[in-house]
């Protein structure tokens, strides 16, 4: 008899165990451990830190541990001469990296680059017309051999705001990529399909910021204008064009001229002149230009470009003494400038550019807001010395370790 009263005191403890686990796994607030499927070739994880990286441009051993998305770009195939000379281009290794914190994510970028582009539409003197000359952001293929680009090494992102782009995650950049526009549009250009759609742009310009100035990415936005849908978020932009007219001195009737605005005189290799050379009066004001394309400077002094070359083209190459095309601001400001960086070349190998962006900006408009930690499909792109080709790699997601 207590044989059997045991048996059942034990099997009505094993009922009510029993219906206690099914019940608590049928609870609504059940959370189920289900492993992140991790794709090698398309997914960047960025994993969770509590101590965020220094941008310094330096691989450290917090991103030595972190998973690399490992990939290569390539310049498509598209109508007009916009990609003419960069078609079929590939960048054979780009590197991607990321970490997060509760406020901010961190990417490390690498990619191999055998040049480092500074001069972006340098001038050079022509002493056959004797006229200052800007040289192009693209190829020239006017001339017999035909010049190469004079322009800068940048770098993209793309990324879907609040879900707006339809097909997104299908295709990413392509939604808002547009081939076969007339000439006078640009043959080539990016701008959304729809007006409630909007796409959040990281563009990393060597020359305009991203060694120097702020040392930031140009936060843009892409919406629907046609046939250009990139503007800037609000801010002001970094650099000016350092540009004038100027009427030769002499002339008449009249003629008038492009040249520089400003020069650094002695100066050799530079891509740029900083607004604080200006203001202190390292860097001159050109006022005025003669028949000869002789510069008078605001401190009275001249430059004389006929004398030696160092001022004109040297084959398919410049002088030591050509004049940057810019003069820029000490950074871009607002949320125009709210991604730091730093970058850094390495000879033989290519760019290394560290960055980080709040997870939610609080500008909604323009900005993806990462908040969430959901996953997020981007494209990206390699512009190597290039205005407007770019290599690209759609399709890509990055994927938050929780």
């Amino acid at each position: 008899m207590k044989y059997l009263k045991t048996k059942y005191i034990w099997v009505i403890t094993t009922l009510v165990l029993a219906i206690g686990y099914v019940v608590s796994c049928t609870k609504d607030d059940q959370v189920l451990d289900t492993p992140q499927v991790i794709n090698s070739s398309t997914d960047l994880v960025s994993a969770k830190t509590t101590t965020p990286p220094a941008i310094d441009g330096t691989i450290d051993a917090m991103w030595a541990n972190s998973q690399v998305l490992q990939f290569s770009t390539a310049v498509p195939e598209v109508t007009g001469d916009v990609f003419r000379g960069y078609t079929g281009n590939i960048i054979p290794s780009v590197k991607l990296r990321s970490l997060y914190d509760d406020n901010s994510i961190y990417f490390l970028v690498e990619w191999a680059d055998p040049t480092q582009s500074l001069k972006r539409n340098p001038w050079y003197f022509n002493p056959a017309t004797k006229r200052w000359v800007q040289e192009l952001g693209t190829f020239d293929f006017t001339t017999s051999p035909y010049r190469p680009p004079f322009y800068e090494d940048k770098m993209a992102m793309l990324w879907n705001i609040n879900n707006s782009v339809s097909g997104w995650n299908s295709g990413t950049c392509y939604k808002s990529c547009h081939t076969g526009l007339p000439a006078a549009d640009g043959s080539s250009r990016h701008y959304t399909n729809f007006p409630s759609e909007k796409i959040d742009m990281w563009h990393w310009k060597s020359v305009r910021g991203g060694v120097n100035a702020g040392n930031q990415i140009h936060a843009q936005v892409q919406n629907n204008n046609y046939p250009n849908g990139r503007t800037s978020d609000p801010g002001v932009e970094v650099y000016q064009n350092n540009k004038q007219t100027k009427v030769i001195a002499g002339s008449s009737p009249a003629v008038s001229v492009d040249i520089p605005k400003y020069i650094i005189p002695g100066r050799n290799d530079y891509g740029w002149i900083m607004n604080a050379e200006v203001n202190s009066g390292t860097a001159k004001l050109v006022t005025a230009v003669d028949a000869n394309g002789v510069l008078t400077l605001s401190d009275a002094t001249t430059i004389d470009p006929n004398v030696g070359t160092d001022y004109q083209r040297i084959g398919t190459g410049v002088g030591p003494k050509v004049i940057p095309g810019l003069t820029l601001n000490d950074s871009y400001t607002g949320s125009m400038g709210d991604i730091p960086c730093k970058a850094v070349y390495t000879a033989g190998s290519g760019w290394t550019i560290e960055f980080k962006r709040a997870l939610n900006t609080g500008d909604a408009v323009n900005d993806i807001d990462f908040s969430s930690l959901a996953d997020q499909y981007f494209g990206f792109a390699i512009f190597e010395n290039a205005q407007i080709a770019h290599s690209i790699k759609p399709n890509l997601i990055l994927k938050f370790k929780k």
